[in-house]
């Protein structure tokens, strides 16, 4: 495991980084660990790669970011196909969060406790609104204090004992952009604060940790942020209005970032990333 710093780390950002760096390092990462984790990557990844198509349904992790994405589901509109060739990146993606889970549970000092994968109950509010969906979802990473004192030796707590980790693998660009971005006034394209909405409300949280890794240079360093619960709580509200809602909400998420939405949705002629733009695109709405 790791070492006590020389003085206890601010935050658990740094405290989490630390540690990740520590267990993927040469020598550190237990061997019985990596081979579990290596494991359940190879299967997780030969899954990805010969699976025909994606689940066609709203889950915590999809079809949320956009109101009238949401409301194209539930109007039961498919999705369009993403590129043929996405299973590479989601077979990385596997295999670099179980690397992850090996190097934290490696590395994080006995008086703190890692689950990974953790399985919970969605909760009622959700279940309610998408009764098609899965009654159970999967938190990559809940870590608890179990030993107060100790654990104060390695970080300020602040009172953070129970703390919420997403791992994300991103690209380059979008590395540089989760270093900087403000989550309060930047868009949500891919979802990543609707899906820790749903899940926070189900394990209540002292902080959550939306943390990155750099799938184009696989030495750089792990990049936890800090989400504001008050974010959460907001995020939880939108979600509820757009699965609830009765009528075509339009172009929403272009209405509420204007400019900054057009990454998403795409610019003059220019695809986006959204699953129904296309259809967006074409389908007159009136406001």
């Amino acid at each position: 495991m790791i070492n006590y710093p020389d003085k206890p780390y601010d935050n658990w950002s740094q405290f989490l980084a630390a540690v990740w760096k520590h267990g993927m390092s040469k020598g550190n990462m237990d061997p019985q660990v990596a081979k579990f984790r290596a494991f359940r990557a190879g299967e997780a990844m030969g899954d990805t790669l010969t699976r025909s198509n994606e689940a066609r349904y709203i889950r915590p992790s999809a079809f949320l970011s956009c109101a009238r994405q949401t409301w194209f589901m539930r109007q039961g509109f498919a999705p369009e196909p993403m590129p043929e060739n996405i299973g590479l990146t989601f077979a990385m993606g596997h295999a670099m969060h179980e690397l992850s889970y090996a190097a934290v549970e490696s590395a994080l000092p006995s008086c703190f406790k890692a689950e990974f994968e953790k399985e919970v109950d969605l909760p009622d509010w959700w279940r309610n609104a998408v009764p098609e969906s899965a009654e159970h979802g999967h938190i990559d990473c809940l870590i608890t204090v179990e030993d107060e004192e100790e654990a104060a030796q390695y970080l300020e707590l602040n009172g953070n004992h129970i703390i919420l980790v997403d791992f994300k693998t991103m690209g380059g660009y979008t590395s540089r952009e989760h270093k900087k971005k403000d989550f309060a006034v930047s868009p949500d394209a891919f979802g990543y604060l609707s899906q820790l909405a749903i899940y926070a409300s189900t394990v209540h949280p002292d902080q959550v940790l939306l943390t990155g890794i750099n799938r184009d240079q696989l030495t750089a360093e792990l990049m936890p942020r800090s989400v504001a619960l008050e974010l959460l709580d907001n995020e939880r509200e939108r979600i509820l209005q757009a699965l609830t809602c009765e009528t075509d909400p339009c172009k929403e998420f272009l209405e509420r970032w204007e400019k900054k939405a057009h990454f998403y949705c795409g610019k003059g002629g220019r695809k986006g990333y959204c699953p129904f733009a296309d259809r967006c695109e074409a389908t007159y709405c009136e406001d």
